[in-house]
């Protein structure tokens, strides 16, 4: 914040897989409907600002930013908190693609310089404590043992969501709660078809190749992701093409990680 001149960041938060994380790391709160931002002034302490509507919704007694506050129009608030400070550079995590049309709208009043801050806020967050490094590993335990138990759901004749289900019941019971997003990508004769989709009430055949996508979150908000193909039949040509890729694009992967300096070898952690 002070690289980029900024008097204050507000932090959009909403409860669209994904976009709930950064007001979970930079508050403690736990997104559970309708969207919330986090404003953290240079100096001073920060404040969650809710919109009315949301105010029995959510436990406000875990974050530990204990100024809340809830207007009727949440962007008006901040407006106004921004003009009593005489604030003129304001960073914005999540402008584009979280912050709620009217509130931008309100804030494009105010004599001040809206900064998009997504770049800077995720390079901040992307380096991680032990403490945290904890927590991801964490959430690698919950999801490989929700794979392992869809592993054994696996059978031709069941549905997709059936086989799909022992997953999300360990996920839920460990934890995930409502970040998750688990989908797939399926299709006969050894082959998948070219887009993922929400398990549903297709039965599966012997020779359908399954490749579950398997995104979550443990308790303390840290996102992992696991996928492997199941087949009880024969690989289709194109496929094994595939297969016969992979170990060398993988390889070639990990040479190209390990030749970058400033890449943590705990690849895509984040807390989103």
């Amino acid at each position: 914040m002070a690289t980029a001149g900024l008097d204050a960041l507000i932090i959009c938060g909403n409860q669209y897989a994904g976009f709930e994380g950064a007001v979970f790391y930079a508050s403690g709160f736990e997104i559970v409907h309708r969207y919330v931002y986090v404003l953290l002034p240079f100096e001073g302490e920060p404040t969650l600002v809710f919109p009315r509507e949301a105010r029995w919704i959510g436990d406000k007694a875990k974050p530990w930013v204990k100024d809340q506050v809830w207007p009727d129009v949440p962007g008006r608030w901040i407006r106004d908190r921004a003009e009593q400070c005489r604030w003129k550079r304001v960073g914005v995590y999540g402008m584009n693609f979280i912050m709620a049309v009217g509130d931008y709208r309100e804030l494009l009043q105010a004599p001040l310089e809206l900064v998009p801050f997504d770049f800077e806020f995720d390079m901040a967050r992307a380096v991680k404590s032990e403490e945290e490094l904890v927590e991801v590993r964490d959430a690698m335990d919950i999801i490989l043992e929700g794979f392992w138990s869809l592993v054994d759901a696996y059978e031709p004749g069941k549905t997709e969501a059936e086989i799909m289900a022992p997953a999300v019941e360990r996920f839920f019971a460990r934890g995930a709660g409502p970040r998750m997003m688990n989908i797939v990508l399926s299709g006969a004769h050894g082959q998948a078809e070219a887009h993922f989709k929400v398990p549903g009430q297709r039965a599966v055949a012997g020779d359908d190749l399954l490749l579950y996508s398997l995104e979550i979150t443990g308790a303390g908000g840290y996102w992992v992701e696991f996928s492997r193909p199941l087949l009880r039949g024969k690989l289709s040509p194109t496929t094994q093409k595939m297969a016969e890729a992979y170990p060398e694009a993988l390889e070639a992967a990990r040479k190209d990680t390990a030749s970058r300096s400033d890449t943590s070898p705990d690849i895509r952690l984040e807390r989103r």
